[in-house]
């Protein structure tokens, strides 16, 4: 496993009388940072779709951008299978950063390198990317 999705070390038992004050506040730390990220993975696979009328207007065929597309949906399917077994194994917190960093990556390709919309290819692949990357938020968001 790789250094930074090591898992967490174990930490000393907390006393009795601090327990329900700091579960409440790790609680709702919890949940804000499950619900933002996931909500960042969201936001992040969408946007292939929202740029397809304007690749649309470039010349391709709804077709085309329709295989390209599948790749998210292939890729996000065998990613949550596999990346939830290397998700067990792992820090939670590092690996929902990490794959939602490399999705952001690999969707700001999209924006900034001409190459990424030059052909169906080059577009399935990064979307494949995309898809394998998005894989990895729910497990992790599972777990914890």
């Amino acid at each position: 496993m790789f250094g930074i999705f090591k898992p967490k070390a174990h930490i000393d038992r907390l006393s009795p009388d601090s327990i329900d004050s700091t579960y409440s506040r790790l609680r709702w730390q919890l949940f804000i940072g499950i619900f933002v990220g996931y909500a960042g993975y969201y936001l992040v696979r969408k946007n292939f779709s929202l740029a397809m009328p304007y690749l649309i207007e470039e010349g391709y065929s709804r077709g085309d951008l329709g295989v390209a597309l599948a790749a998210v949906s292939i890729a996000y399917g065998l990613s949550k299978f596999l990346m939830g077994s290397v998700s067990d194994r792992s820090n939670p917190r590092y690996f929902l950063s990490g794959g939602l960093l490399m999705s952001a990556l690999v969707m700001f390709c999209f924006g900034f390198m001409p190459w990424a919309t030059g052909s169906i290819t080059a577009m399935f692949i990064l979307l494949f990317l995309n898809g394998w990357f998005q894989g990895m938020g729910w497990p992790a968001c599972g777990r914890t």
